[in-house]
C-alpha cells in the first residue's frame, strides 16, 4: 500500500537522504514524499539531491528560503549576500562543477509550492504563518511562509494552555531546527510537528510516515 512521508530540511546532504530512502524501503513509483523545503545549501551535494528528488513519481516540493535564493541565482545570476552568509556558497560551487545542471533544475525550483494542505486537512509549510489570522488571507505571503520562526513559539504557548491550532488537524514545518526546543528528533508541540532536526548543521536528517508517525533518522555521517 502506498505510504506518504514528510522529510525535514535536507540541505544538500545526499548520503543521509539515500540512507533514509533505504531504511524506509521508499518506492519511487508508489510512495509519496513531501519535502518541507531547503533541499540545498550548507551540504556539499545539492545537485545530486535535486537529481534524486526529480526521479520521484509522487513528490510534493515546498519551497524553502534557501531554495528561493538558489532559484533566483539560477534564473538571474544574482547572489544574495544573505544567501552566502547562510551557506549558499556550497551550492554555487556544486553547480559550477556540474555545467548544465542549473538549466536542468530550474523548472524544479520554479515548481516549488509555498504550502500544501492534504485531504485530511494537514498543513505542510516551510517556515510558518500567523495563527491569529485566517490562513487563506496570508497564503501568498512568501516572506512569512518562507522565513517566519515564530510558529513553534506559538505552539509552545498553545500547549501550555491546553490549546491547539484549530484551523488544521496537524501542521508540519521545517526551517526552525528542533534543537531550538532541545530535541534531536521530530518534535510535536500541540498539533505542530517540527521536522528539521539539524541536517544543515551536521546533525540528523529525519523522515516520517505521516499516518503512523513512525520516523527514521540518518547517521551523523555527511
Amino acid at each position: 500500500m502506498p505510504r506518504t512521508f514528510v522529510i525535514g530540511d535536507i540541505h544538500g546532504n545526499y548520503k543521509p537522504l539515500m540512507e533514509l530512502f533505504h531504511k524506509v524501503g521508499f518506492s519511487y513509483d508508489n510512495d509519496q514524499l513531501i519535502s518541507l523545503g531547503d533541499v540545498v545549501d550548507r551540504g556539499p551535494r545539492g545537485v545530486k539531491v535535486v537529481d534524486e528528488l526529480m526521479k520521484l513519481r509522487n513528490f510534493i516540493f515546498l519551497l524553502g528560503n534557501h531554495d528561493y535564493w538558489c532559484c533566483e541565482y539560477l534564473k538571474t545570476g544574482f547572489i544574495s549576500p544573505d544567501w552566502i552568509y547562510q551557506g549558499g556558497q556550497s551550492t554555487i560551487h556544486d553547480y559550477e562543477k556540474h555545467p548544465g545542471a542549473g538549466k536542468r533544475h530550474l523548472a524544479f525550483y520554479e515548481s516549488g509550492r509555498l504550502y500544501h494542505i492534504d485531504t485530511c486537512n494537514r498543513l505542510f509549510v516551510h517556515a510558518g504563518f500567523d495563527p491569529y489570522r485566517a490562513f487563506g488571507a496570508q497564503n501568498n505571503e512568501s516572506r512569512t511562509l518562507l522565513w517566519d520562526r515564530s510558529l513553534y513559539q506559538f505552539a509552545r504557548e498553545f500547549q501550555e494552555k491546553g490549546k491547539v491550532f484549530e484551523e488544521f488537524k496537524e501542521i508540519y514545518i521545517g526551517h526552525s531546527p528542533t534543537q531550538l526546543v532541545m530535541r534531536d528528533q521530530p518534535a510535536r508541540i500541540a498539533n505542530l510537528w517540527m521536522m528539521d532536526t539539524g541536517a544543515g548543521h551536521r546533525r540528523l536528517l529525519s523522515i516520517m510516515d505521516i499516518d503512523t508517525k513512525e520516523f527514521w533518522q540518518s547517521k551523523c555521517d555527511f
